[in-house]
């Protein structure tokens, strides 16, 4: 450990620099440095000049086959220029004091670790969590400053908690253990917290993701033994941009899509596997799937089954799309992302219902989006469509006036800018000391 005094004037005298071209590309490093800088002065603000620790992590966004780990199935994420950071140290006072710059000043008792009502959904209700799962698991804990930077795209909970999760859990363990924990660990310490005490059912690929950076692939095939690596290549080099373009208010977003009405892809999914009598679809040819499919309409309806055929199809679109990068095929890559995000439009069908016909933005993100790159780049929906985020790898050169048209198409009579701009980043997490 180091005072943040000390740290701050080491980084802008480029002592660390050798690390963090090991961690992002050089281009970024400035960038990085200046992000510790800040979370180093704003530890210092809230507690002093104190020895600390410093970790780092990116934010993922998943691009293959986020909906199917819970059937077993294989998830392809990318990082981007974009980091969480934690800088901690032992509290005098045995209690936890935390600022993010998410949420502001939180508190709690480290020892009172039981479930609290009144914090779901909570970054402190998280920490609590953590420091419960930690505990279960029969390793010391106890009370701490920290103070932690960043802001996930646009807020999104679902890419801004597995970053949190992954990096509080290690600057806690690592404060009051001996030894690192592995990824396995921290991403399964994230989701049970997840599940407990923040009250979001969640699996490990995102956690998974979070602490390996770069693309990551992750298989859930065997569950418990998860495979899951950083892929080698470049497929995307610098010239390609990631743009996400938030494509309604959060506030109205009950008012134009009816969220009981698009049902749950996992239950649905469950249900369909139930029918045939497999554990889980990942085990299921597209044979066998036909061979039921009568049967799965009759109990279930048509949307389980289309359903079920995404999924089958998700698996080999992400098994394949990892194998380009590692052979550098930007093509196929790209052609591999828009049939993922046709495939997930017209099966899926979480985009949007009957019973709001007038409101049809996901879908008309898709087609603008597709006459606008064209061969450029190619969009998906994020997740299950729920956020109203569209995500869209695009070349660069071609960026300003995608966003021009859809500021145009979609935001508000204020004028609101709906689109935020990313690199592909070989960005990962690290511990600075």
């Amino acid at each position: 450990m180091k005072t943040t005094n000390k740290l701050i004037f080491e980084l802008k005298d480029g002592v660390y620099d050798s690390l963090l071209e090991d961690v992002v590309s050089y281009d970024d490093i400035l960038r990085l440095r200046e992000r510790l800088c800040d979370a180093l002065s704003g530890f210092e603000k809230d507690f002093g000049q104190m020895e600390v620790s410093v970790y780092s992590a990116p934010y993922t966004i998943p691009l293959f086959g986020d909906f199917t780990e819970a059937q077993n199935g294989a998830v392809l994420s990318a990082a981007i220029n974009s980091e969480l950071v934690v800088v901690i140290c032992e509290s005098e006072d045995k209690m936890v004091h935390m600022h993010s710059e998410a949420e502001g000043i939180l508190e709690l008792d480290p020892w009172g670790l039981r479930r609290n009502e009144n914090e779901v959904r909570s970054l402190k209700g998280l920490v609590r969590g953590i420091l419960a799962e930690l505990k279960l698991r029969g390793y010391k804990i106890g009370g701490f400053n920290a103070y932690v930077l960043g802001n996930a795209p646009f807020d999104i909970d679902e890419i801004y908690v597995p970053t949190f999760e992954i990096l509080v859990t290690r600057a806690i363990f690592e404060l009051f253990n001996q030894g690192e924990l592995n990824k396995y660990e921290l991403a399964e310490i994230g989701q049970c917290a997840s599940n407990s005490h923040y009250d979001v059912p969640s699996g490990t690929a995102r956690q998974l993701a979070a602490c390996m950076g770069g693309f990551s692939f992750a298989d859930f095939k065997k569950p418990g033994t998860p495979i899951s690596s950083k892929v080698i290549g470049e497929v995307l080099p610098r010239d390609y941009r990631l743009v996400l373009t938030k494509l309604y208010p959060k506030a109205i977003l009950n008012e134009r899509t009816d969220i009981v009405a698009l049902g749950d892809i996992v239950h649905e999914l469950r249900q369909v596997s139930g029918i045939i009598g497999a554990r889980v679809l990942r085990e299921v040819t597209n044979d066998v799937l036909l061979e039921h499919a009568e049967e799965i309409r009759d109990e279930l309806g048509d949307r389980a089954l289309l359903r079920a055929f995404c999924y089958m199809g998700e698996i080999i679109r992400t098994l394949e799309a990892s194998s380009y990068i590692i052979t550098d095929d930007i093509e196929r890559f790209i052609n591999a992302f828009k049939s993922a995000s046709d495939s997930r439009f017209k099966y899926i069908q979480s985009y949007g219902v009957a019973g709001a016909p007038t409101f049809e933005e996901l879908a008309i993100a898709i087609s603008v989006s597709d006459e606008l790159l064209y061969d450029s780049g190619a969009t998906a929906i994020l997740g299950d469509g729920r956020q109203g985020i569209s995500v869209a790898i695009a070349v660069a050169g071609r960026v300003d006036s995608y966003i021009k048209s859809m500021q145009k198409i979609f935001s508000d009579d204020s004028g609101t800018i709906i689109s935020e701009i990313y690199e592909f980043s070989k960005n990962r997490q690290f511990r600075l000391v």
